[in-house]
Order: structure tokens, then sequence, then C-alpha cells
């Protein structure tokens, strides 16, 4: 008769956690630009935590050829999102109106098929001076900036680099044009790197199986890159030739969003030193890419099992419980807790977390069935061992 309770209920609980929604948020907005004189379009990505909790500041990833690489941009950065192997991030996608005026740094008359060129600087002049202040304005940053582009918006990552390395913290270049010009990013490439002492900045750019100029000058950077890169420069530099120039941006997101995220998450041995090294991590971290961090969820929960491991309860359950306070919106959070309270014995509000874990994650709109299987497993040892 227990059981037939006991099942009964669990199909009524189960029952009512759908998760017919789609993740994140998507918006399209207009920015006057004075300094452009037009008007430019934005495609606004807010990630699917945006809105549960109205305390946490985002960074911002600043994407060129905004309708062409918006829509994968976005879906591989949630799904990173999902297995805590990337942090969550506001998009804008700016679309083009003179692509190859905005993203060239010098004018090459030779080029003028593709329209008018060498408007880099005043392109860069409108993200810093108009579009940055817009997004600080609109949405909740914490002044963590990426600047991705690819092909010739790649080039313009790199000018960006060189020429304006406060503007950023990270920068994506994807089949970066470096050829473009008679190569004249080369120009100042070596005196900048080599005249910055420090540089806390990190840099992806990778190339596919373009070959020729495209190639060559990749390489050229690469080399300059392990020969003069300043102290506290994190970069990759990948070749891969299963891509093509249309794909190397496709799978260069997922690489540069995994990259920078463990780069800037607390290490092992850091976070193995439980919550003060954590903190004061993070801290540093603020200080050196100016911006505003604070110690992440993933660093937190993991001092946390770390605690467990160990079996001082006591300490899981205030780390847990800690974590459950700042995240109060995550069906993860919840459910390391219950983590914790079970292998305390304390298997009723281990249950109770654990329910809560099942409906976070319907409002979070996260996959649940982990949730619901130990919610079942955990209600039916209650149930016996209240039985015996």
């Amino acid at each position: 008769m227990i059981k037939l309770i006991v099942s009964i209920f669990i199909v009524a609980l189960l029952a009512n956690i759908t998760h017919a929604k789609v993740r994140g948020e998507s918006r399209t907005e207009r920015l006057a630009s004075k300094i452009l004189a037009e008007e430019r379009e934005l495609l606004i990505y807010l990630p699917n935590n945006y809105q549960q909790n109205t305390t946490l500041n985002y960074p911002v990833l600043f994407l060129l050829d905004g309708q062409r690489n918006f829509a994968h941009a976005a879906g591989t950065l949630d799904l990173l999102n999902q297995s805590n192997m990337a942090q969550e991030m506001i998009i804008v996608a700016i679309l083009n109106t003179h692509r190859t005026r905005d993203f060239t740094p010098t004018y090459d008359q030779s080029y003028n098929q593709w329209g008018i060129s060498g408007g880099a600087d005043n392109f860069l002049d409108f993200i810093e001076q108009e579009l940055i202040p817009y997004v600080n304005k609109q949405y909740r940053t914490n002044h963590f900036k990426i600047l991705s582009g690819h092909s010739l918006g790649g080039l313009l990552s790199i000018y960006a680099l060189q020429s304006r390395p406060k503007l950023f913290q990270a920068y994506f270049a994807f089949s970066p044009s470096l050829w473009w010009h008679d190569q004249i990013i080369f120009k100042d490439a070596k005196n900048f790197l080599t005249r910055t002492a420090t540089l806390h900045k990190y840099l992806y750019i990778n190339m596919g199986n373009e070959g020729g100029h495209m190639l060559s000058t990749f390489e050229r950077y690469k080399q300059l890159l392990k020969e003069h890169a300043p102290k506290n420069l994190a970069f990759n530099a990948e070749l891969n030739t299963a891509e093509n120039h249309n794909t190397t941006a496709l799978v260069g997101h997922s690489l540069a969003y995994r990259y920078l995220n463990t780069t800037l998450q607390a290490p092992k041995d850091v976070v193995a030193n439980g919550i003060p090294a954590i903190e004061q991590f993070f801290k540093t971290q603020s200080e050196k890419y100016a911006y505003q961090s604070i110690p992440s969820y993933r660093a937190i929960n993991r001092a946390g099992y770390n605690a467990l491991n160990k079996k001082d309860f006591a300490t899981a359950i205030k780390i847990f419980e800690a974590n459950v306070k700042t995240y109060p919106h995550k069906a993860d959070a919840y459910d390391s807790l219950a983590d914790g309270l079970e292998a305390n014995g304390d298997l009723n509000n281990a249950l109770k977390a654990r329910g809560l874990a099942i409906t976070k994650s319907s409002s979070e709109n996260v996959e649940s069935n982990a949730f619901k299987t130990r919610y079942v497993n955990l209600l039916n040892s209650i149930t016996e061992k209240n039985a015996n």
C-alpha cells in the first residue's frame, strides 16, 4: 500500500514538470550612430538564466558579421553553458552595412570592387563610444568584453588587439585576412608584442584549409605570438585542415569559448585550498582583466564536493547552501545541496532539496531526468527505511 501511494505521488509530481520552452532570449534592436552617420541593426542574445537572477552581471561578446554568425554562436554557447564548459554571455551581433569599409584598417584601391575600405578606426570608435555604452546601459554587464570576427572580421579583431588593447579583454579571430593590403597588419605587430611587457588578455586565432596567403600570414602571426607574446597574454593558435573558410568560425567559437573559460576559471589547486583561496583568485582576476568578477558557481561547487569527499559534511553543506543563496535559480545547486544532506543522513531535507531541483529545472529550463531519478531513489529509500 505504501509503495502504491509513493508511486502515485511520484507520477503526479513528475507530470507537472514540463520543458517546452526555448532556451535564452533573442531580440532585434537599432542604434543610431553619429560616428558612422547611419543606423545599425543589432541582434541581441540574452543567456538562458538572464531573467532568472537579476543580481548577476554578464560578459558581452561583440559579434561581427552578425546576420551570418548569430545563430551558431548563440546555439554553441548555450550548449556549452549546459555543461559548465563556457561562461554565460550576452551576445551583441552587429549586422553589416559596409563590411569592407568597417573591417579594414587601411584604404586599398585595388579592392574597390568590394566597397570602400579603411574605416576600421571609425568603426572601433563606434563600438567604443556608442555601442558599448548603449549595451552597458540597457543590460547587466560585468565589463568583460570580447570581439569576435571571421575573415575580414578576424583581421579587425587582430587590429583591435594591436591598436586598442584596453578596449576588449578577449579577441576571437577565425581565418583572419592578415594578407590585407600587402600584410600591413604586420607593420606594427612585432613592435606591439615586444614593447608590451604584460598583457592580461586572451586571443584565439585559427585557420582552415585555405592555403596560399591566408595560410602563410596565419603561420607568420602564429610564430610572432610564440616568440614575442607579452607576459600573461593567453592565446591559442590552431590550424585545422578539416575545416574550410566557411566553417572555421563555426568550429572556432566552440573551442574559443572553452579555452577562454579555462583561462578565467580557478584551477584545481586553488579550489583545493577552499573558499578564501577561490575568492582571492577571482578578486585578482577582476584586477588583472579590469572587470567585475565573482567566484564562479563551478568553483564553489567543486569546493563543496571536495569537502564532501573528505566527509566534512558540515563544511560541504555550508558551501552548497552559499551557492544556493548566490544562484537561487540554478537547479544543480539544490541537487548538490541534496547530496550533502543525504550524505550527512538528513534524508528528509535532502528530499526537499531534490524536489526543489526538479521544480527549479522547469523554471531554469534545463534537463531534469537525472534530478527526477535521484528524487525517486531517495524517496524509495526513505519509504523502505520507515517501513522497517
